[in-house]
């Protein structure tokens, strides 16, 4: 009987913590978070649920061990405490000394950007995508055998860093990517193959301002400055925003999800970048937690069978577990991936670097040259999936269509799937190994191709008249 009474108590608790919370998202004050503790959990899932119920601050997981990090004030760790979590305190504010001085600050990444675009002109340009809340360019580079023209005949690659403005391993490997591709170009046949036959981009910081706050002294900040409260930008794009308790709606909550979806000029600009060049696969880099997270973020929702196997063989070659987030962790809405694949069809993922061994900020001269090494072989797989199977080609006469353009694909005799083709008559279908067939559906008009067996490589359509 007492043991009874205990869990209708902690369950009164929980229930009464998890009002409380909600009274916080009407706006009310929280102390500043300046403890990072950890929590062995006895049910993952639930305990993630809970976590999320109550506001918290989920800095990373370790779910193998079921283990989860928080980022909290006195009075978090008092309740969970007192909830029977057993919370086990890592880092105070006293040691919280900020990120290693190696890691790069926004002014240093600005620089890199330029001294490689110097380097290499011929196959590079800097693109300014926007300014932040604070007035800040935010830097892309794009890397094409033809930097200076639009090339419509070849796909698109993005990849994309710091969201969060602690996650200072992340632009690491956006600017490894840079590196990598730029110096190995003259001497490297597979790298001079993957620049030439692709646009490749990558936007090393879009939270500039946050990080700027972040080398500042706030090193456990997570979001943006707007008035000092910050939005948090991954919570902040449009689709499924606000929709399934995956952020918050108080201004003081690390997951606020802004005063209307995608408000903020840092989620702007992505989303500029994005619906102009039309990527194929997108990566977009946090830390930590070693997951590989693909679309949807709010349960039960998934993407298509291609996605789904294109993540999981990110996450064998990277040794990284796979999923939704709502599968691993917790409902996530407002999501970057989640709105450019409804959005646009794109083939998004969230790569979480680094273990909680490593966390947000860990040694440079330890940790750096490991992850990037590692995560290299992630991005280079997705410029080599885009020369594998599935389809390419361009609708020749796509101005004299009225409407958008519908590719009904077809597996085994059976609908697939639809595709939207893009506004300039570009497709670029990913599709797993199988027999196909595609129907081109205009209006009232419709052409049908002819059956075919995708083993290995790309089949290129060419121009196609409707």
């Amino acid at each position: 009987m007492e043991s009874i009474l205990k869990r209708a108590a902690a369950l009164l608790l929980l229930i009464t913590t998890s009002i409380s919370y909600a009274h916080v998202n009407t706006g009310m004050f929280v102390a500043p978070r300046d403890i990072l503790a950890t929590v062995k959990l006895q049910n993952f899932k639930i305990g993630m649920w809970r976590f999320n119920q109550m506001g918290l601050d989920i800095a990373g997981v370790d779910i193998k061990n079921n283990i989860a990090d928080l980022v909290l004030n006195e009075t978090e760790l008092k309740q969970l405490e007192e909830l029977g979590f057993n919370p086990s305190v890592k880092i105070t504010k006293s040691i919280m000394r900020g990120p290693d001085q190696e890691y790069k600050n926004p002014a240093e990444i600005e620089a890199f950007i330029k001294e490689f675009a110097q380097r290499f002109p011929e196959i590079s340009k800097i693109k300014i995508i926007g300014q932040s809340v604070e007035g800040r360019n935010i830097y892309a580079l794009k890397i094409s055998d033809n930097p200076e023209v639009r090339e419509t005949e070849e796909p698109t690659v993005l990849f994309n860093s710091m969201h969060h403005a602690r996650e200072v391993m992340s632009p690491e490997v956006s600017l490894d990517v840079i590196e990598y591709l730029l110096t190995n170009y003259s001497s490297n046949d597979k790298v001079k193959h993957w620049v030439d036959s692709n646009e490749i981009y990558v936007v090393p910081m879009l939270n500039v301002d946050g990080n700027n706050k972040v080398w500042s002294g706030s090193s456990m900040w997570r979001k943006n400055t707007r008035d000092g409260y910050g939005v948090d930008l991954n919570r902040n794009y449009p689709f499924s925003w606000g929709e399934c308790n995956g952020s918050s709606r108080s201004r003081y909550s690390d997951t606020y999800r802004g005063p209307e979806a995608g408000s903020e000029p840092e989620t702007q600009a992505l989303m500029n970048l994005v619906k102009e060049v039309r990527p194929v696969f997108d990566i977009s880099y946090h830390s930590y937690s070693e997951l590989v997270l693909y679309p949807y973020g709010c349960k039960p929702n998934e993407a298509d069978q291609t996605v789904v196997n294109i993540g999981k063989k990110l996450g064998e070659l990277l040794d990284y577990v796979p999923g939704t987030p709502w599968e691993l962790l917790y409902n996530a809405d407002g999501g970057d991936i989640d709105w450019m694949y409804a959005k646009y069809q794109v083939m998004s993922y969230v790569l979480e670097l680094n273990s909680r061994r490593e966390g947000f900020q860990p040694s440079y001269s330890k940790w750096r040259q490991k992850t990037v090494e590692r995560n290299r072989v992630g991005w280079q797989h997705l410029l080599d999936r885009l020369d594998q199977t599935g389809f390419r080609g361009q609708i020749a006469n796509m101005t004299k269509v009225e409407g958008e353009v519908i590719i009904n694909v077809m597996k085994d005799g059976k609908k697939f799937k639809d595709y939207k083709v893009n506004p300039d008559g570009t497709f670029h279908i990913v599709l797993d190994k199988g027999n196909y067939s595609l129907k081109f559906n205009a209006g009232q008009r419709s052409v049908s191709s002819k059956a075919y067996t995708l083993e290995e490589a790309r089949v290129n359509l060419g121009s196609i008249e409707l």
